[in-house]
């Protein structure tokens, strides 16, 4: 092809992008909830209940008595997770000459993926390092013992 079809062709692909774009973005803010019944002629349409207002944050009788205990030692535990768990995987893609022959974005992605499931182990983690540390043997606060 030549270089100014090639131009043109482009410019089309950019215009119906940004066509399409334009249009679902339209149509999504006009999609908007009517009433579910109409309203007979003459006749005012109730104004909707104000909503019922938000109470304090109120403590579980079920959970500890810190909350979800996201303190130091949930941080430490999941940077800690981070840290050597990147430590490992990525000398293991490109320092290995096993995986040489691997093209890099494939290695890149191999890398994120496995980072997808640090991530997740690293909040678990958080969540029992927070937890543990503050659940003590007398502090029962289920209300149906």
């Amino acid at each position: 092809m030549e270089h100014p079809q090639r131009l043109i062709f482009l410019a089309l692909a950019v215009g119906w992008t940004l066509f399409r774009l334009l249009r679902y973005v339209r149509v999504a803010n006009t999609k908007r909830a009517g009433p579910a019944v109409t309203v007979p002629a003459g006749v005012v349409a109730p104004r909707p209940a104000d909503p019922p207002a938000v109470p304090a944050t109120v403590q579980s009788p079920i959970e500890p008595a810190g909350g979800t205990g996201s303190g130091l030692a949930g941080f430490l535990a999941a940077a800690g997770i981070l840290v050597a768990g990147n430590a490992v995987i990525w000398p293991v893609l490109f320092l290995v000459p096993a995986f040489e022959a691997v093209p890099a974005v494939w290695r890149l992605t191999a890398g994120m993926l496995a980072n997808l499931f640090l991530i997740r182990a690293a909040s678990k983690a958080a969540a029992r390092a927070g937890s543990g540390s503050q659940q003590n043997a007398d502090d029962d606060r289920n209300p149906i013992r």
